[in-house]
């Protein structure tokens, strides 16, 4: 189980590193340099928007029938047609719902017709993920990992166009962007579909109410809990451009940060979609678990904890390269928002394995009090310190949610982790701080001083056994000879 995870894991890291690095720093970063912080502030606030009810076009179903599917692949055939009837009329709601709310929200009409695509563009977007579930849990995971990118390329290809191309690059405007991501999406989702509808034999049967109604009723903890965790992640961004007097200004100086922590949570998420089905089904055969989580989390750890120093340590040489109107206080707002991604990285391990084993009450007791502590943090902060405010609230709130869904883990499932590996891990952090205070005191370019940070401090995960480099080339052998 541990090779197929890491020789997948792999895959999937290795195509979304060739795409998602070129789309953040060569489309999204030079969109907002393009049209100014304050139009792609609104963006940002606008799509943070269209995010927030999100949840209702799945409403927790691409859980569920990742569970289900994972545990018995003939269901799919059976909840096909079912689901997506049901996905058509979430899809009716949730446009409903969003508009109207966005309408008493006070938005002018340039506003929502902006939102009015970007509402489109999340129900594309839902219909990719429902497929790529399917995908997830038939264990199709290198045609998952291209699906995965596929919008983004196709979006890049677009934008390059519209960027670039003399008929379009002097009328550019951030429409032009929103409408590039549709296309992309409606192609992504077609050719999703069509390869799920390749690997089944579909059962065409009446649409059955009650059917509907028992999968909205299982469906629905995984629902709340994603509705939940959407509210104190996206929330801050909505809050800053409604708060603020400048709150478009103050929402596109926290878009420019929050677009690269948004990126590597990206492989966090991903991470989690692999293991997700992967634990579902060792709790159902009651296999042990140590191993798999052992081995992922340190993993996690190592590439979260490398990645947010190294941003922290190099904030203001970042920024300074990425926006020409970055200042301090923009990298102040990055190196905070950076070190949040530890946390975070936790709780795709944690939070992925609860979910496997159903723990949906307890995680959704821990969602409910992240989103009041993020929302009264916010209450609190914004207000006095603007966009850093917004971003101290994240960090404080993702450390104490990951917290608790460490120790309620461990609880329930009793894995391996004793004063050893406690030690190892602080013998890591404490090794990477101190490489990087030396490499900053190095003489040389920056950009060098970073490098060989990271391949310093990669050498010390190895040297702590946080990455088993035995064990990874013995997965890569047994993969070539297979």
């Amino acid at each position: 189980m541990r090779k197929k995870f890491a020789t997948n894991l792999i895959f999937l890291f290795a195509v979304n590193l060739i795409v998602k690095p070129f789309w953040i720093f060569g489309i999204d970063r030079v969109v907002q340099n393009r049209i100014g912080t304050t139009d792609y502030g609104l963006y940002f606030a606008l799509f943070n928007y269209s995010f927030l009810f999100s949840i209702i076009l799945d409403f927790g179903i691409n859980n569920f029938n990742n569970r289900a599917v994972s545990r018995n692949p003939k269901r799919l055939g059976e909840y096909w047609l079912n689901l997506m009837v049901i996905k058509f009329f979430l899809a009716l709601f949730y446009f409903m719902l969003t508009f109207l709310s966005a309408s008493l929200s006070g938005y002018n009409d340039m506003q929502l017709k902006m939102l009015l695509v970007l509402l489109i563009n999340q129900i594309l977007l839902s219909a990719v993920l429902y497929f790529r579930s399917n995908l997830a849990a038939l264990q199709l995971f290198k045609i998952d990992s291209v699906i995965s990118v596929l919008d983004r390329l196709l979006t890049i290809g677009f934008c390059l166009v519209l960027l670039y191309h003399s008929a379009f690059k002097d009328s550019f405007n951030i429409l032009y962007f929103i409408y590039a991501q549709t296309a992309a999406l409606f192609i992504t989702a077609f050719v999703a579909g069509l390869i799920v509808a390749g690997r089944t034999v579909v059962r065409f049967s009446i649409w059955k109410m009650k059917f509907s109604k028992k999968i909205l009723l299982k469906s629905a903890p995984f629902a709340v809990l994603a509705l939940l965790m959407g509210i104190y992640y996206r929330i801050d961004g909505v809050m800053i451009e409604r708060m603020l007097p400048d709150g478009k200004n103050e929402a596109g100086i926290y878009a420019a940060s929050f677009r690269l922590l948004d990126a590597i949570n990206q492989f966090g998420f991903l991470f989690a979609t692999l293991l997700l089905p992967m634990f579902a089904g060792m709790i159902r055969r009651k296999e042990n678990l140590n191993q798999l989580i052992k081995f992922s989390a340190e993993l996690m750890l190592v590439m979260s904890v490398i990645v947010a120093s190294n941003c922290y340590f190099f904030r203001n040489e970042i920024m300074n390269l990425l926006y020409a109107q970055s200042t301090a206080y923009w990298s102040e707002i990055f190196g905070l928002l950076m070190i949040t991604f530890i946390p975070m990285s936790s709780v795709f391990i944690f939070g992925t394995l609860l979910t496997a084993h159903g723990s949906l009450k307890v995680l959704n007791l821990i969602a409910v009090a992240g989103m009041i502590l993020n929302i009264c943090l916010n209450l609190f902060l914004i207000p006095k310190y603007g966009a850093l405010g917004a971003t101290i609230a994240t960090l404080v709130t993702q450390i104490i949610v990951a917290v608790i869904h460490f120790i309620v883990a461990y609880r329930q499932f009793g894995f391996d982790f004793d004063r050893i590996d406690a030690l190892k891990i602080s013998g890591f952090i404490f090794t990477c701080i101190i490489t990087l205070t030396l490499a900053t005191k190095i003489q040389v370019n920056w950009a060098t001083e970073f490098v060989l940070s990271l391949v310093v401090s990669l050498l010390f995960a190895i040297i702590f056994k946080l990455i088993p480099i035995n064990q990874l080339f013995v997965l890569v052998k047994a993969k070539r000879a297979s």
